[in-house]
């Protein structure tokens, strides 16, 4: 009878053992992913749709959690660190908010060098050669990347028309290099993050920012913009869906697989998706709205140009040999 007993507690201890790891093999692998834009915004609306898209593909075993902005603590300055450190295990990183901790992750925010989402896709290989390095040492690498439209200059009070109405004017920038262009110009930049812009615009601490029209739209800036100068800046990417390294090899080879594949496709999806938002909602802010757009002439565009190509050798040469030549190769491929 104790043989017997024995045995019983044995094949029980077994038994449960088998159970167990049949469960947490069935267990979802849940990731945090913060976002930048509010809960109705496009663009979070969109990582939901890649969130519940991986769900699906790999039949649950990945469940990606949405944070839009507000509900971590973290600041969109922040999240390469907070990603490298596992804080969240996959974060939206816009090239103009990760400038300081990876300035060449940032270079297609220098004034007027990459002013379409063609030339983004043209020198996106570029820019992958020489960021994905710098992210590995973070601790993390990028899963894909998509863009928001051009950036453009939105404000109230008097129009913005001339390179010379520029001067005394402060406007939200998202990096140094878009606060250096508006210091060049004779304007005073204020740096602020997407969910302090409406506030700072109230209370007259920004007459203007530099944004998409799609964003205007989206974040519902829109009631206090009067007028726009549409003089396409830059593009506004890449905006880098980073993932903790860590992370991402934990996850056995199928998940990652099935994971890489969503990614893949969905990039272009998104992508297409901003861009396509971009033309209707600048229609709207001129005619639902009574936005005053302007189109600055092409010899204006031109001045400008002229006056930042200093300033673009200028800012590759301050991040070494490395800089200089990844401008050099980006310049070569657009023919700048």
């Amino acid at each position: 009878m104790e043989t017997i007993n024995r045995r019983s507690v044995v094949l029980g201890v077994l038994g449960t053992a088998a159970f167990g790891a049949r469960a947490s093999a069935q267990s979802p692998t849940k990731w945090d992913m913060y976002a930048m834009t509010g809960v109705t915004h496009p663009i979070t609306l969109r990582y939901k749709e890649f969130a519940e898209e991986v769900k699906k593909a790999t039949n649950g075993k990945l469940d990606i959690v949405v944070r839009p902005a507000g509900e971590l603590p973290f600041r969109a300055t922040e999240v390469v660190k907070v990603a490298g450190d596992g804080q969240v295990q996959i974060t939206e990183a816009y090239q103009g908010f990760i400038s300081g901790s990876t300035p060449l992750a940032s270079i297609t925010s220098l004034p007027f060098l990459v002013r379409s989402a063609g030339e983004l896709d043209k020198v996106w290989p570029i820019i992958d050669k020489f960021t994905a390095p710098l992210f590995q040492k973070a601790g993390v690498k990028s899963l894909f990347y998509h863009t928001w439209p051009v950036q453009n200059m939105f404000g109230r009070g008097k129009p913005i028309r001339t390179v010379d109405d520029f001067k005394g004017r402060k406007i939200r920038s998202t990096d140094g290099k878009q606060a250096e262009m508006l210091k060049q110009l004779g304007a005073s930049s204020v740096s602020l993050t997407t969910a302090e812009v409406p506030v700072a615009m109230e209370r007259g601490v920004a007459e203007g920012f530099i944004t998409a029209g799609f964003n205007v739209i989206g974040a519902k800036w829109y009631e206090f913009v009067q007028w726009a100068w549409l003089g396409d800046i830059h593009i506004g990417g890449p905006d880098y869906t980073l993932v903790n390294i860590e992370a991402y090899n934990k996850l056995d080879a199928d998940t990652r697989a099935k994971l890489d594949a969503v990614a893949k496709s969905y990039a272009p999806k998104f992508r297409a998706a901003n861009l396509g938002d971009e033309a209707k909602d600048l229609e709207a802010l001129k005619t639902q709205y009574k936005v005053d757009m302007f189109v600055p002439p092409r010899e204006q565009i031109d001045t400008l140009i002229a006056k930042m190509q200093p300033y673009w050798e200028q800012w590759a040469a301050a991040q070494g040999s490395t800089g200089t030549a990844m401008l050099k190769e980006i310049r070569t491929a657009l023919g700048k």
